[in-house]
């Protein structure tokens, strides 16, 4: 991909560099519209001349585009090439104070491209958005201001107030000029449009209100497609204007990290910076009270990410690191904290999945899981949706569809950034990352836009093409440890399954998508053949070609469970549940008998899968489906599987219910709580799945004006899990999207929630029997029963404390191998026992 940027001059007053502490309030860095006291940042001027920055897609740290891609210094000008109807550049650093007094904006600009003598031009002041009028993120997309400009139409406007402008006015170089006084509840405005050739216009408004906010550069039209137009110089000043620094974003937009085995690895994310700007990142660390230069890493030229992996780190203590990047002589840094590993007191692990921007930028949410401080953060997948921004996709050329994921992508880390900078995360892509609203990658098997248009979702493939994939890949999953497999998948696409052991747990991270096959394997037709409107017909949804996970990431699970080398916990980390306990979908509330988008099929491949966890007790934690669920599993017989925590969408767009109660669906063993649509119930595919609690949305959240109002009642919040390595417990809870951790409160969590497990009940086979009793010298030691028939592992545990009486689940001989490495020891021949005070010693 070749794109065409240019360097930022920094002296001009365009960008400030990023000096956030890592323990900033994230509601300070909020708050962008309140009044500062210091006189220093009032009266403070903004100047820029486009003419004389270098070409670059970014513009700087002190705006924000949308869309970015649409906005490109270019031609010693500032140029806007898109096709919105309305797209801004923001200014960030310098806004629209409370206070009572006078603003001056102005600009030169000009006619870019005339598309048939339709389009506006000029500024957008006061922005701030209705739901969160504190944010500037939620300003940025949300926010309405007033509108002042020119059209080709021949008009001068300002709001709803137009007036013509003179004959022969010439767009080729044009001056705008906007006063503004504020006083009282009002404010006055009065524009100013100047041609080439000296011909000017003024119109003057009085507005209701005090006229607070962000201030934008604007294209503004009346429809899609409409002419465009270039910048050369802005200036914003006066008395009301205020300077927010906190407020800017970027060069280095935020940084994820993961800790494994004594390896770290660091993502920094940057924008799309120019070719002739610096192509390094700087890593380093506080130690001894002295910043310590570690390592300098390449930007790469297509995701602008620098990866940093370093060996033998010393997880006993919090360290501190800075990432360095100079940009015209101006050096910008960000900070954060490598936390010390939680190896001697219970992991807290945050669960977060699909983030629609719906409810962007999720303060409350953000807020409330700062107060919640998990150890470890999990974004299961639907880091973006297609239409996030207010704007859609572009699917190619692959240039612009890569820098069109990348504006989406950064609404991620402008939302996530400051609870991601102190502590380790994972971050794993779904079909929405990729641009598919469902996906079965059929092991990286493409799509072509034609066949593609025809399906549209339901069909097997990717549609984007291989290098879009990759960024996607690299984006999110860079900084977790090496593929298990590195080897790439169909059309050369990289693969991202890994393990990771953090706080005495071990995750194993899968993509239960990009290996499955497609619904066209097993239905025929046409339009939603993935939505079940009927009952499936016997074996309609079986064969013996069809892939649930792929043989590559079975291999690797069986290695998994095997391998407990610093870990007393497991737990499978994957973006669904594989079961289908949604009931009803969509705005109409539809039912279905099953959704093939779930991971509940094909039966047998899927049992496989649980099968192979239930061996090592390994906790299931997953999203994706839009609404909160703790489910046990069934094989073979009702709960005879582990449990699954799918964790509430971080901002639900789609909605679902899982109400079986409201169609009649059969049931039994429902809960002591009592609570409806619990129990156990069989799905359209044959799984018998027990329910414990289901967070459903409201049924009158269309009514809903309010964006955090309406996350909460479409059952959007978060997960928090509570591993305790020693008791051996799992603790979930499930918090709502408008909680308020301040107080103790039921309304805060789930109806059902929190619910706590024993790590032996993600095994809930019934035993035909038991071995002797094992009495160990040394305590927590790793047990592995082998079948000596079959040769097959049958459990794989650390056991707590000094005794453990194994179950196995069939007649025959077992081989016991008792400890790691050089302490390993096998016990040959060992059969059930009908003696309970047999023991064996080790």
């Amino acid at each position: 991909m070749t794109i065409k940027r240019r360097k930022f001059i920094q002296n001009l007053g365009l960008a400030v560099p990023m000096l956030a502490s890592p323990f900033n309030p994230i509601l300070a860095k909020e708050m962008v519209f309140t009044d500062f006291t210091s006189s220093d940042l009032v009266n403070s001027p903004f100047k820029a001349d486009f003419k004389k920055l270098n070409e670059r897609v970014w513009i700087g740290s002190s705006f924000w585009a949308v869309p970015m891609e649409d906005w490109e210094i270019k031609n010693n000008r500032l140029e806007f090439s898109g096709v919105e109807k309305q797209s801004r550049l923001h200014i960030l650093t310098h806004v629209l104070g409370e206070n009572q007094g006078d603003f001056q904006f102005s600009g030169n600009l000009g006619l870019l491209e005339d598309k048939g003598k339709k389009g506006g031009v000029g500024f957008s002041v006061g922005i701030k958005d209705y739901t969160d009028s504190n944010s500037v993120k939620a300003a940025c997309y949300f926010g309405k201001g007033i509108s002042v400009g020119v059209n080709l139409e021949g008009e001068i406007y300002i709001d709803k107030k137009r007036e013509a402008l003179s004959g022969g006015f010439d767009f080729g170089n044009v001056s705008l000029q906007l006063k503004g006084h504020n006083k009282g509840g009002e404010t006055e405005l009065e524009l100013k449009a100047t041609d080439a050739a000296g011909k000017s216009i003024t119109l003057e408004n009085t507005v209701k209100g005090s006229l607070d906010g962000l201030v934008a550069l604007e294209n503004k039209g009346s429809e899609k497609g409409e002419s465009t137009f270039w910048w050369g110089d802005i200036e914003f000043s006066g008395s009301k204007v205020q300077y927010k620094p906190d407020n800017s974003f970027g060069p280095i937009l935020w940084a994820m990290y993961t800790l494994s085995k004594g390896k770290l690895k660091l993502t920094a994310q940057l924008p799309p910076v120019g070719v002739k700007d610096a192509q390094k990142v700087e890593l380093q660390f506080l130690r001894n009270g002295k910043w310590i230069k570690e390592d300098k890493a390449q930007i790469d030229p297509v995701s602008f990410t620098s990866v940093f992996s370093i060996e033998d780190w010393n997880a006993s203590e919090d360290i501190k690191y800075r990432l360095r990047y100079s940009l015209d002589k101006e050096r910008h840094t960000y900070e954060g904290v490598i936390r010390e590993e939680p190896l001697d007191r219970p992991l807290t692990f945050g669960g977060l999945t699909c983030q629609h921007a719906m409810g962007f930028p999720y303060r409350p949410l953000v807020e409330n899981l700062d107060k919640s401080n998990p150890d470890i953060l999990y974004f299961s997948g639907d880091q973006l949706y297609e239409g996030n921004g207010g704007y859609p996709i572009k699917r190619q050329p692959e240039d612009k569809a890569i820098l069109n994921y990348l504006g989406k992508w950064y609404m991620f880390g402008w939302a996530f950034g400051d609870v991601l900078r102190n502590r380790p995360s994972i971050c794993t892509p779904d079909d929405h990352d990729v641009y598919q609203g469902n996906l079965w990658g059929e092991g990286g098997e493409g799509i072509s836009f034609e066949e593609w248009e025809n399906v549209r979702d339901a069909h097997g493939g990717l549609v984007q093409t291989p290098n879009f994939v990759n960024v996607v890949n690299k984006t999110q999953c860079s900084h977790m440890p090496e593929a298990y497999d590195q080897a790439p998948m169909k059309s050369n696409i990289s693969t991202w399954y890994t393990h990771l052991v953090y706080g005495k747990v071990s995750f194993a991270i899968v993509s239960d998508r990009l290996f499955k096959s497609g619904p066209e394997m097993v239905r025929a037709g046409e339009g939603r053949i993935d939505h079940l409107t009927a009952p499936a017909k016997s074996g309609e949804l079986e064969s013996d070609n069809l892939n649930f996970m792929g043989q590559r990431q079975l291999d690797f699970l069986n290695d998994w469970v095997a391998d407990w080398k610093g870990a007393n916990m497991k737990v499978l980390l994957s973006q669904t549940l594989f079961s289908n306990v949604g009931t009803h979908h969509g705005p109409e509330k539809e039912f279905l008998f099953g959704d093939l988008d779930s991971g509940g099929w094909p039966k047998s491949k899927r049992d496989k899968v649980v099968e192979t966890i239930r061996k090592a007790c390994a906790f299931h934690i997953n999203g994706d489906q839009h609404l909160p669920f703790m489910v046990q599993y069934s094989i073979n017989e009702p709960r005879d599987g582990g449990w699954t925590f799918c964790t509430p969408a971080i901002s639900t767009g789609y909605p679902r219910w899982g109400q079986p109660d409201s169609v009649n669906v059969p049931f039994t063993d429902r809960p002591v709580h009592g609570l409806p649509n619990t129990g156990c119930y069989r799905d359209g595919f044959g799984n018998d799945n027990y329910i414990y609690a289901v967070g459903n949305p409201t049924d009158d959240f269309d009514e809903e004006f309010d964006r955090y109002q309406k996350a909460q009642k479409k059952a959007s919040g978060y997960g928090i899990v509570t591993f305790d390595t020693t008791e051996r417990t799992i603790k979930m809870e499930a918090i709502r999207f408008l909680a308020n951790l301040d107080i103790e409160s039921d309304k805060n969590t789930y109806p059902g929630w929190p619910f706590t497990i024993q790590q032996t009940e993600n095994d809930g086979r019934r035993p035909i029997g038991y071995l002797p009793k094992l009495k160990v010298k040394s305590a927590n030691q790793l047990l592995k029963i082998i079948n000596e028939e079959t040769k097959e592992l049958v459990h794989s545990m650390r056991i707590k404390g000094n005794t453990y009486t194994p179950s196995v689940y069939e007649l025959g001989k077992y081989t016991l191998i008792i400890g790691e490495g050089a302490t390993e020891k096998a016990i040959s021949g060992i059969e059930i026992t009908i003696d309970p005070k047999k023991t064996i010693s080790v």
